[in-house]
């Protein structure tokens, strides 16, 4: 296992993927929570089975997979569900988490949890495992903006996808939620290379948190 482990968050549209993609090029080991969450709900998995027990049969698409932007809507229109959902999801990603993470032999491991905060209310959670919390931050306007535009053909059947993102930004954790669980934040409000030389910064002090 690594030697640290840095749980990696921030809202939708913040930039988390070119933080980590940063890291994992410098040789760091990256744990990512939605690619786990992706790969226990694949086509004819035993999740995806119990899902379209408990949910129906509109949970899969006519591919034969889990049809997310559904349950999105689904989740959107009846807030409780996502307990259910997290209820069957949550001990299979956690468990393909701390199995990945006990396999890293990279002096330090990003765990990367777009929800990490909001778990931090119940225990057992995923910021339990990590040693330090890592924020992306950025001002919400850049958040939507963003998110619009990475997401256009996602959103295109929405007759408002600005007001649907401002939807899923008041479901998140609060900006200052977030600032006040971490331990570092890097703001991605401006250019690549302004973000590049802030997780230099932030690569050399793990490195040294790791040798003491």
């Amino acid at each position: 296992m690594s030697g640290l482990i840095i749980g990696l968050t921030g809202g939708i549209g913040s930039g988390k993927s070119a933080v980590s993609d940063w890291f994992a090029m410098q040789g760091g080991d990256v744990v990512d929570a939605d690619v786990i969450a992706h790969a226990i709900t694949a086509k004819d998995s035993p999740v995806l089975d119990e899902l379209k027990d408990v949910f129906g049969d509109w949970v899969i698409d006519s591919g034969g997979n889990y049809n997310r932007a559904a349950m999105r809507e689904h989740i959107l229109k009846h807030p409780a569900a996502i307990t259910t959902l997290n209820t069957i999801t949550h001990p299979h990603i956690q468990a393909q988490i701390k199995d990945a993470l006990a396999k890293s032999t990279s002096a330090y491991c990003i765990l990367s949890v777009p929800l990490l905060v909001e778990g931090m209310a119940k225990s057992p959670n995923l910021a339990e495992l990590c040693d330090r919390i890592l924020v992306v931050d950025v001002p919400e306007s850049i958040q939507i903006d963003r998110a619009t535009k990475r997401d256009q053909i996602k959103l295109s059947h929405h007759q408002d996808p600005i007001a649907y993102v401002k939807t899923i930004i008041a479901k998140q954790a609060t900006r200052q939620q977030r600032l006040a669980a971490a331990d570092d934040v890097v703001d991605n409000g401006g250019t690549l290379d302004e973000l590049y030389v802030q997780l230099e910064r932030l690569h050399e002090g793990y490195l040294a948190m790791v040798k003491c």
